[in-house]
């Protein structure tokens, strides 16, 4: 396969070039140059809503993952044309930088907007919201820390319910519903234009870590 071209901007990470890469434990607050909680969006897409955040709320650090090249390139033209000096990106998978490289409760607020919810059962493990992978990104929340998730697949809202509910470390923002009739954050993504005017319901989850949940 033909390697993609690589992609030069000031708001491009490279992870092996972080400090602290090599103690896998990256100091965010030197890549940032400002110490500030961090918050992290799973797969930005070709979607501004982390851009829209950041500008609405800039007292705090943003990352967006990213795995496809294409997408990294349309995401970076977006931010390069807000011209916001707290965000930043990463081109690659979450599993490789939550596995290492994060401290436990290092992450103020987790955004996942429509994942892949890879419908097919042999590749359920692969959800985002599936059992230890969840339970890992759980563990990099700090106390306090929100977790948002967006999808229009019943099947994946389904899971996603189940599983939030049985991690012991959140607790649903929404004490009435067992959804949030509407995210925290309401700008909204290309795919949630496209599938709300197909009529398509879309389910919103609001969670966040129990402040006793220091050791999570």
């Amino acid at each position: 396969m033909r390697k993609p071209p690589a992609v030069e901007s000031d708001y491009l990470l490279r992870l092996e070039k972080l400090p602290g890469y090599s103690e896998k434990l990256v100091r965010w607050e030197e890549v940032f140059e400002q110490a500030r909680p961090l918050r992290i969006e799973v797969g930005v897409g070709n979607s501004p809503f982390l851009i829209e955040v950041a500008g609405r709320e800039p007292d705090y650090n943003y990352l967006g993952l990213e795995y496809s090249h294409k997408r990294v390139i349309k995401f970076l033209k977006k931010v390069e044309l807000a011209g916001l000096d707290n965000i930043r990106m990463l081109h690659l998978n979450s599993d490789l930088l939550f596995s290492d490289y994060m401290a436990p409760s290092g992450i103020e607020h987790l955004f996942v907007n429509f994942p892949d919810p890879w419908p097919k059962r042999r590749h359920s493990k692969k959800r985002f919201i599936a059992g230890e992978r969840l339970t890992a990104a759980v563990k990099l929340l700090a106390p306090g820390g929100g977790f948002s998730l967006r999808t229009d697949a019943r099947d994946y809202a389904m899971e996603a319910r189940e599983n939030l509910e049985a991690n012991e470390h959140l607790e649903n923002c929404r004490l009435d519903s067992e959804w949030a009739p509407e995210p925290r954050y309401p700008f909204e993504t290309p795919y949630e234009i496209k599938f709300k005017a197909q009529g398509l319901r879309i389910y919103y989850f609001e969670y966040r870590k129990r402040q006793d949940a220091e050791s999570a």
